[in-house]
């Protein structure tokens, strides 16, 4: 079976498909709609690809605005370091607690993210780098590829469509017209690109990307948004009829 963020991100695609959150930018919406509902997890696990169905598949991959290591994402890494940390935290609070007279008190405490470095250069650096590897890895594959689908999960702050410095709309692909040539490049490899990050899904046909570079603004740039995790550890110690009670959260 798949991995759990490869499941996830189709699952919430999936659950997507009929509301405002996904634009469709291809010529037959509900062919695309019957193929995500159809599609189920590659049984030969670590294969590529990710999902296949009747008469192709689906290869999930992530991308980020932050810097990449050979270990992944910093900001991937340095997240799961984050709630690591606060989650051991919580267990320091328990356990004092339990060592402790009841106090009838609430604990809490509240825990920031670090800060990390975002732009979109280190976004279309990620793009290309995850793209052209999983692009290999679809020139060795011997399965059906009648159909391809490449669906690109972005983590990160959402990015800001700007123009003369004030912000328009949150980014969109198909109005990225320098990834859009990029992608322009595979259309005999690969069908549709499904481009998903915190706010919208796009479905975009590599047949219809031409017109999607002639319509996409010349007058914009992007800039990542700001980002924000907090963690919030929370402790309740009372006694209630003379017994200590705890609610720990």
């Amino acid at each position: 079976m798949r991995g759990e963020q490869e499941i996830n991100c189709l699952t919430r695609v999936k659950q997507n498909l009929g509301r405002n959150s996904v634009h469709y930018f291809c010529s037959d919406p509900q062919k695309i709609i019957r193929i995500l509902k159809s599609a189920r997890p590659n049984p030969a696990q670590s294969n590529f690809p990710d999902f296949l169905f009747e008469n192709g598949f689906i290869e999930h991959f992530q991308i980020t605005a932050s810097k990449e290591t050979r270990k992944g994402a910093l900001h991937k890494q340095t997240q799961v370091q984050f709630h690591r940390k606060a989650e051991q935290r919580f267990q320091i609070m328990c356990n004092e607690m339990n060592n402790a007279q009841p106090t009838n008190s609430l604990t809490r405490e509240i825990y920031e993210m670090e800060t990390l470095p975002y732009s979109y250069e280190m976004y279309e650096a990620s793009f290309r780098k995850n793209w052209k590897h999983h692009f290999d890895s679809l020139q060795k594959y011997a399965g059906c590829r009648e159909i391809g689908i490449f669906l690109i999960e972005y983590q990160g702050p959402l990015f800001k469509t700007m123009r003369r410095g004030e912000r328009v709309v949150f980014y969109h692909l198909h109005q990225d017209a320098r990834l859009l040539r990029y992608i322009a490049e595979y259309q005999e490899n690969l069908s549709y690109v499904i481009f998903v990050d915190g706010q919208n899904c796009e479905v975009i046909e590599l047949e219809n990307v031409p017109a999607l570079i002639e319509q996409a603004p010349r007058d914009i740039q992007f800039e990542p948004g700001r980002w924000k995790d907090d963690h919030v550890n929370l402790a309740v110690d009372m006694t209630i009829d003379g017994r200590n009670q705890e609610a720990l959260t």
